[in-house]
């Protein structure tokens, strides 16, 4: 069974939610399933009022307590009674479409709202309006907005939007699911940071990083195309095929150097969080581009020296290399060339770090070269990043040979071409950065709109080059892009192999189990709780240690990894009678931290955490620090 088929079994929640919802409940559903996977921690809904039988028939189902509004002249006034009695950290509106005056809105609480569209189109038809615009060639991309919402202006503070571009290859249905997809993801990051749940969010050029702890990242790729230090444009089902990519030679390329790669499904990626170096070590085997860091930008100024490195005279653009050559950057806003004295003389690295990610860069670059020549492929140049964990290992990080962060050619084509001038066929973003520097400058004009069959071109030659990669042939047929949810959700419960169950007896432990989890969270420790008395809850505790004895469900496939490290720490003081009961019925190892109120409570009680029974091998510690000091030795074993 799984935990959500638990739904009495209750972790200690410090927020409280309450969600107003019309129709089906879209919204309600990903709260709730953002709460049951553990996304937004130490959270609960506290109170649903559904106007719509869909929503009103998932709360029955998930057993949320709810209010049906039967009373239209009076659901206002029940509604502040009933709100000012939870008084909730955040009100939720899911597509509420019940009028809210000012009356309802001066209550001392947060209000926030999606809206599925740009604001300059309101109202319930706002996506179909949108479409209608697209389809007067109005607009080519749309937006998602959560607001705050005030009276008597609705949207009384904009909290974050999100972009959406719209594709030539759209209905007004498959532009209704993205934006839907969309809105899930905006809505759990807009209530975590109101919640102050999750502030730790960054969104990059091309992908949005979540810092979750336990030195774990979320990082997941977006569409977003960018060169020449700017945002270029979005191009579909970019962040997938880079991210499947980046996996292949991830897992390729263990030999070589150590990665951060934990986990993977669809565009998003589960990491272990690295300081990264400031530096990026760009490799290159010819000599091409026309970016400001280009080699051969700098080449054609007569510049023989690049980057600590001296070259020939006489090259030609296109041409390979007598070698191939590492000619770092600097990593910020803006890209700088940087030599390897200087590297360290400023302090970006040591000379040590330096010899061996010089070392190793070169190396992947070369393994790189090969795989891809037996595939078709030049790699040409590309770029790499490394970073050291908590534990000093320095790790390959961010991407690895991806169309995004590398130059493909065709090989069976560039011979014939470069003999007469001609530019060779390419597999990468430079058809779009070569049409952008016909049009403009670049980096001083504005960029003008990439053409749907040019932006058309580099999907496709995106997908083609993954699957000839990887010899798998039409495997995007079969690509759907999973939710962050479910990613965390399936990562915490089966990949992560040292997990902490904290089991305590009753709510009025929730400050010291808090107290606790904050404890193993600054170790990076991964705890999750559960409140299960074993006087009157035997029968779910006795099912919740059976789940973890046996994870695999239907669920959890054949082929996942099974836990294999798990320690339960159990608060509970008096008789205790929960330590031994749970160590009575698993294999796994059994601390108990019993909550004494003070050292006389201690000293009346603590002989039954002491005095278990025969092949009931429980440990106890006293000090919830030293719990936390003691598994991290156990997981270090």
């Amino acid at each position: 069974m799984s935990v959500a088929e638990l739904p009495m079994i209750n972790s200690c929640p410090e927020s409280q939610l309450v969600v107003l919802s019309s129709g089906n409940g879209t919204h309600l559903q990903t709260l709730h399933y953002a709460i049951q996977s553990g996304v937004l921690q130490n959270t609960q809904i506290s109170l649903v009022v559904a106007d719509g039988k869909d929503a009103q028939s998932f709360v029955h189902e998930v057993g949320l307590p709810a209010k049906v509004i039967s009373e239209k002249d009076t659901w206002e006034l029940e509604l502040r009674e009933l709100i000012m009695d939870i008084s909730p950290s955040l009100i939720v509106l899911d597509g509420w479409n019940q009028p809210l005056t000012n009356r309802f809105l001066s209550l001392p609480f947060e209000v926030i709202n999606m809206h599925p569209a740009s604001t300059h189109f309101v109202g319930n038809n706002a996506v179909e309006q949108t479409w209608t615009a697209y389809q007067k060639s109005l607009i080519d991309r749309t937006e998602i907005t959560t607001h705050e919402v005030g009276y008597p202006k609705f949207v009384k503070k904009v909290l974050a939007s999100r972009s959406i571009p719209i594709y030539d290859t759209d209905t007004l249905d498959t532009l209704i699911y993205r934006i839907q997809y969309h809105e899930r993801s905006l809505l759990v990051q807009v209530v975590a940071t109101e919640l102050d749940i999750n502030r730790n969010f960054y969104r990059g050029k091309v992908r949005d990083i979540i810092s979750l702890g336990y030195d774990v990242l979320i990082l997941q790729h977006s569409n977003r195309l960018s060169s020449f230090d700017r945002h270029i444009c979005d191009i579909e089902w970019k962040g997938h095929v880079l991210n499947k990519t980046s996996v292949w030679w991830f897992n390729k390329t263990r030999h070589i150097v150590a990665n951060h790669l934990l986990y993977h499904d669809g565009h998003i990626m589960m990491v272990r969080k690295c300081t990264p170096f400031k530096i990026e070590f760009v490799v290159r085997g010819y000599i091409t581009g026309n970016t400001k860091t280009s080699l051969w930008t700098h080449y054609e100024k007569n510049e023989r020296e690049y980057c600590g490195v001296t070259f020939p005279d006489g090259l030609v653009k296109n041409q390979k290399l007598p070698e191939n050559v590492l000619t770092p950057t600097t990593k910020g806003v803006v890209d700088i060339p940087i030599s390897p004295s200087e590297i360290v003389s400023q302090g970006y690295m040591t000379a040590e770090e330096w010899n061996y990610v010089s070392q190793v860069a070169l190396q992947l670059f070369a393994y790189g070269q090969s795989v891809a020549e037996k595939r078709g492929f030049i790699l040409v140049d590309t770029k790499y990043e490394f970073g050291k964990d908590s534990d000093g290992v320095i790790r390959l990080i961010d991407e690895i040979h991806t169309c995004d962060s590398s130059r493909y050619w065709m090989k069976n084509t560039y011979n014939k071409r470069f003999k007469v001038g001609k530019s060779p066929d390419k597999i990468d973003k430079d058809i779009i950065r070569d049409y952008v520097r016909s049009k403009c400058d670049p980096y001083n004009d504005p960029i003008p709109k990439i053409p749907k069959r040019m932006k058309n071109k580099v999907k496709n030659s995106y997908i083609k080059f993954y699957e000839r990669l990887t010899n798998q042939p039409n495997d995007h047929t079969t690509w759907e892009n999973p939710s962050i949810m479910d990613v965390y959700s399936h990562y915490f419960k089966y990949e992560l192999n040292d997990v902490v169950v904290i089991l305590s007896g009753s709510k009025t432990d929730a400050p010291f189990v808090n107290r606790m989890k904050s404890l193993f969270k600054e170790n990076n420790i991964y705890a999750t709780d559960y409140v299960l008395s074993a006087h009157r809850s035997t029968g779910k505790l006795l099912d919740l240690l059976n789940y973890y004895e046996n994870p695999v469900t239907e669920e959890s496939p054949q082929n996942v990894n099974i836990r294999k490290r798990i320690v339960y720490v159990t608060v509970a003081g008096r008789s205790n009678a929960l330590s031994g009961v749970v160590a009575c019925n698993t294999s796994y190892p059994v601390i108990a931290c019993p909550p004494f109120k003070d050292k006389s409570d201690m000293l009346v009680n603590v002989q039954s955490s002491l005095q278990m029974p025969r092949n009931v091998p429980v440990m106890t510690i006293l000090e919830p620090l030293n719990v936390v000091h003691a598994i991290k030795r156990m997981f270090a074993l």
